[in-house]
């Protein structure tokens, strides 16, 4: 079947060029972001770059670890980045360590590390470190300085097997939270990155506003550190050959006329275009999938996934925004102007929403439209 929808893909439909930079970037040692809105394809992106590049790699998500609106696990987030980093280069001690598919607890993955690890590896710093978090983390005590010393533990391993090691970070703006725990995490994380040279570092996120200020404020520490590429929607000529390419492979029928009426509908969002093409092998009719799409148990997931990590005053904002069509000015969106300033402001931050110009605010994913609106 040529429609995917949920899993990232490591072959991912027209994205050759972004994919050829990022892995000569990474080849290269370039710190990279990738940015863009969400179910775009950043991950795929990503991941079939991590695969075709050959180099051993980590990728880990921070959004994993949000616990609530705020809140977020750092001691879990430690234990798999040190599990991951050791995983992925353990192999050339010349050892094996099977991890299981569906991981419960990083903490114990590190128990389950740490006699292999002292037998193949036999490096005291990195037992020592496990041992450390082990004990800490399962005692709920603070693990600032252990974290200081997991970011060294790419570099130490990869130059005792003389490689590079790929550190991926995908929605990497949600690191904002551990402050709770690592006040001065950006801080931490570029005094020990940029002085290490056989690691390249890729982060990725979809809070482009977020995102935005690590990158681009003067007073933040990773200023001008990443190269940036920006991942953007499928143009309306791509969307219709990735339709149709997918419609003819998989043997259905769908007239130009209705290829155009998805692409209308939905835009050049990969993740909403692979799943109308399933309804509608599914369903055989453009029409029903389309007026069914915002009551798909698959886009109530995912939408009001994302509408639980956003204030009331946010929320509300955005619902009001979308029973106006998807843009509107802020008069038009409440009566008390510093809320509606506020809402906007953190959809601006999350990747919601655009400011577009004199004033005008457009929802960039229309599918987020089409479900506040008959709601």
């Amino acid at each position: 079947m040529w429609f995917t929808y949920g899993p990232p893909t490591e072959n991912p439909f027209d994205r050759d060029e972004e994919i050829s930079t990022l892995i000569k970037l990474m080849r290269g040692g370039q710190p990279v972001s990738l940015v863009g809105p969400r179910r775009i394809g950043k991950t795929s992106i990503l991941l079939a770059s991590l695969k075709k590049s050959n180099l051993p790699y980590v990728l880990i998500s921070a959004e994993d670890f949000l616990k609530g609106e705020k809140g977020f696990n750092f001691t879990e987030f430690l234990s798999a980045y040190v599990s991951k980093v050791i995983l992925s280069l353990h192999p050339f001690s010349g050892y094996a360590f099977k991890l299981e598919e569906k991981v419960k607890s990083y903490l114990k993955v590190l128990r389950d590390l740490l006699g292999a690890v002292k037998i193949s590896l036999n490096i005291p710093e990195v037992s020592g470190l496990i041992e450390v978090v082990l004990d800490k983390g399962e005692k709920g005590k603070d693990l600032s300085e252990e974290f200081s010393r997991a970011l060294e533990l790419p570099e130490l391993l990869a130059e005792k097997f003389n490689i590079r090691i790929v550190i991926a970070i995908d929605e990497f703006q949600y690191l904002n939270f551990a402050k709770q725990a690592v006040p001065e995490i950006f801080h931490v994380m570029r005094s020990k990155w940029q002085f290490q040279k056989r690691v390249s570092y890729v982060i990725s996120g979809s809070a482009v506003g977020m995102l935005k200020e690590i990158m681009s404020s003067k007073n933040q520490p990773f200023y001008q550190y990443f190269y940036s590429i920006r991942v953007n929607p499928f143009n309306r000529e791509t969307s219709k050959e990735f339709l149709r390419k997918g419609f003819e492979t998989d043997g259905v029928k769908v007239s130009e006329e209705d290829i155009e009426k998805i692409v209308e509908y939905v835009d050049g969002f990969p993740a909403w275009l692979n799943l109308v093409g399933i309804k509608v092998e599914l369903e055989g009719e453009v029409e029903k999938a389309l007026s069914s799409l915002p009551f798909d148990d698959n886009v109530i997931s995912a939408i009001e996934g994302d509408l639980n990590k956003l204030s009331p005053t946010a929320r509300s904002v955005l619902r009001k925004l979308a029973k106006l069509g998807g843009t509107g000015s802020p008069k038009d969106l409440g009566e008390n102007e510093w809320s509606v300033q506020r809402g906007l402001k953190q959809l601006i931050r999350y990747g919601y929403v655009e400011r577009e110009e004199r004033g005008i605010y457009k929802i960039i994913d229309p599918m987020v439209t089409h479900y506040l609106s008959v709601r």
